[in-house]
């Protein structure tokens, strides 16, 4: 074959190489703006006013946090970090100038909202989670499948209230006072740092309108411990 018809067909089929190289990378980078898109509008729907704070059922409310912390870990796998996912969800878009309201700071239900799922989210890693196909797949379905790695291995993470439902009967339905954590014995004891928590989120969801204040009230006293009385004199 002559050199130079050679070098042609080479450099042909070099060039072909390189154009589909790039439109199977455009396409890849487009099915990865597509999906990331839809992850944030699935966002939009976990943190809407209605989802958030007023389900109908609490296995509702507890679906809706898995399905959220699952975009949220899917999303990083995609390369959008944790927080611009939780913004976009919460239909913040990206600024790049500050502007004069921004010293008045967020909605109280926006910062409820970024909170929950900021530290829900951490709470998956540390339970040993990874976003994995199967692990993904469940958290579809709001089902957080057995942890398959770490010094939890095998176990599956319970979701449960900061406040009992029994000291404000709804906040079973509110997926602010839900999170992920191990598993416990019923009806184990709050430790002080619970206790604080707990006394904290019922003053937020009062100051955001969730629950009365009356509410927050009741529930602060039915955790504060009663003081000792004296023992009486002899």
């Amino acid at each position: 074959m002559d050199p130079q018809n050679l070098r042609y067909i080479l450099t042909r089929a070099a060039t072909a190489i390189l154009l589909i190289v790039a439109v199977l990378y455009g396409i890849g980078m487009l099915k990865k703006k597509q999906r990331k898109d839809a992850i944030i509008s699935d966002l939009k729907s976990v943190c809407s006013d209605s989802s958030f704070f007023r389900q109908f059922h609490a296995e509702d409310a507890r679906k809706t946090l898995v399905r959220g912390i699952g975009l949220i870990a899917e999303a990083k796998q995609l390369g959008m970090d944790p927080d611009k996912a939780i913004d976009g969800g919460l239909g913040i878009k990206e600024k790049y100038f500050a502007m004069d309201e921004d010293e008045a700071g967020p909605p109280i239900k926006e910062s409820i909202i970024r909170s929950c799922l900021r530290a829900n989210y951490e709470n998956f890693l540390k339970l040993g989670y990874t976003p994995d196909f199967h692990t993904l797949q469940g958290m579809k379905t709001g089902e957080l499948p057995p942890v398959r790695t770490g010094p939890s291995v095998g176990s599956r993470a319970e979701i449960g209230t900061i406040i009992d439902a029994a000291l404000s009967p709804g906040l079973d339905r509110v997926v602010a006072n839900l999170e992920i954590r191990p598993p416990r014995k019923p009806g184990s004891a709050m430790n002080d740092v619970e206790i604080a928590a707990a006394k904290q989120l019922a003053k937020v969801l009062s100051d955001a309108g969730v629950i009365e204040t009356s509410a927050a009230d009741r529930i602060t006293e039915s955790l504060t411990p009663k003081p000792l009385l004296p023992d009486p004199p002899e």
